[in-house]
């Protein structure tokens, strides 16, 4: 059993807490006693960054733990915005924590049980998904976009200990980058992230897109298969290849000249439930830029918005039924000093009243089979199915047929 998970669990629940979790990649911490806090409401975008510019200053020499909501990147560049969120996360919050405990221990099996939510709806039809997402190769065929990355929402009761249910997400989904914060206003959020978004000590840089899925198979011979499928595939390496240079664009535009740089392409790793492909891009800081001017200049990530950015993210916000809150934002840490590390809010849970609703999806391009892509979205979601102790269960897109069926995989 996991001393880190043990501690968090035990910890007092008068105030809120964060744990950062490795995976046996990067450290792990409880962060603990929190000294000051900035949270911004959903929605309240406007000057955001700013705000946590001066946050940052006033606490240099502190950890920092929270998260950035995708819509904090309306503070850069407004989009129009027709979707909805019932959730009301907000957009942006981060903690300074006095106590902070590194764990050498980063097992994290041996996690309690957690009281059943039963389902997972998936509250946009499989009809309603694969129509969207041959609306998005519509417009990739029209020359608006050449890539985009769609989602869908699902929603669960759930009304047992969200500490715990951190717990099991990283032992039924483990990954490097997983985060578990608390605002203390109510909102926990869960990530068991497998995607690094920035990562920057002193004056160097790095992102780690991804692009390219298949589902695991218990079947060893099989599983061999998918991954080989995945590595050969012409077009999740290109999808891959677009997102590395709009990476590349970003980080260029506070890089020191000639100093982006990307390693082996493509790389790929795999997880408890999908094989991934990705690459890493490297970079120096140009100097006097700050970390909030890297925020500005490459947020939200390009691996979860598609390319060109801005167009992206105007069709998506017409697509999708939601807000995506969280979602596709960034969880993790800063300082002290200028240090910061971020993950991309994939395979996330918000916890809120009772509540908790996560996302899935993939990125579309002109060769994006429709049903292919819903399976994808499907599969991304085993981990956070399993955690919940949940059947996902999907609406139904024509009247008449019921409210909804169960997926049975």
């Amino acid at each position: 059993m996991s001393a880190a998970f043990e501690a968090l669990l035990a910890s007092s629940r008068d105030e809120p807490v964060a744990l950062l979790h490795g995976g046996g990649v990067g450290p792990t911490w409880l962060c603990r006693d929190p000294k000051a806090s900035l949270t911004c409401p959903a929605g309240q975008w406007e000057g955001a960054f700013g705000r946590l510019a001066e946050f940052l200053d006033q606490h240099r020499g502190d950890r920092v733990v929270g998260w950035l909501g995708y819509d904090l990147g309306l503070d850069v560049e407004a989009w129009p915005r027709a979707a909805t969120d019932d959730f009301a996360t907000p957009v942006l919050h981060v903690t300074a924590f006095a106590d902070v405990t590194e764990f050498v221990d980063v097992d994290a099996s041996g996690a309690p049980e957690v009281r059943p939510a039963g389902e997972l709806l998936a509250t946009v039809s499989q009809a309603d998904y694969e129509d969207r997402v041959a609306q998005v190769v519509e417009h990739i065929r029209d020359g608006d976009i050449f890539q985009a990355n769609l989602t869908q929402p699902f929603t669960a009761s759930f009304d047992g200990d969200p500490r715990a249910l951190f717990w099991r997400l990283c032992e039924q989904s483990p990954a490097p980058f997983a985060a578990y914060v608390e605002d203390g206003d109510g909102t926990a959020v869960l990530s068991s992230s497998p995607e690094e978004f920035l990562w920057r000590d002193g004056d160097q840089l790095r992102t780690k897109p991804i692009k390219g899925t298949r589902p695991r198979s218990e079947d060893p011979v099989e599983d061999a298969r998918l991954l080989r499928e995945l590595l050969s595939s012409e077009k999740d390496q290109a999808e891959l290849a677009m997102i590395v240079d709009l990476l590349r664009n970003d980080l260029g535009k506070v890089a020191a000249v000639g100093s982006v740089q990307v390693g082996d392409f493509p790389e790929h790793a795999s997880f408890a439930q999908v094989h991934h492909l990705f690459a890493t891009v490297t970079a120096t800081l140009r100097e006097g830029v700050s970390t909030v001017d890297l925020l500005r200049a490459t947020f939200p990530g390009g691996s979860i918005t598609g390319c060109p950015k801005l167009r992206c993210l105007e069709i998506l916000d017409q697509l999708e039924v939601t807000r995506r809150g969280v979602y596709t934002g960034a969880v993790g840490w800063f300082g002290p000093g200028d240090a910061m590390h971020l993950n991309i809010a994939i395979r996330t849970l918000v916890h809120q009243a009772g509540r908790v609703r996560g996302n899935a999806g993939g990125g579309i391009t002109a060769l994006s089979d429709p049903h292919l892509e819903w399976c994808e979205s499907l599969a991304k979601m085993k981990g956070i199915e399993r955690a919940l102790q949940a059947k996902v269960r999907i609406a139904m897109g024509v009247e008449g047929e019921g409210e909804g069926k169960e997926h049975l995989s």
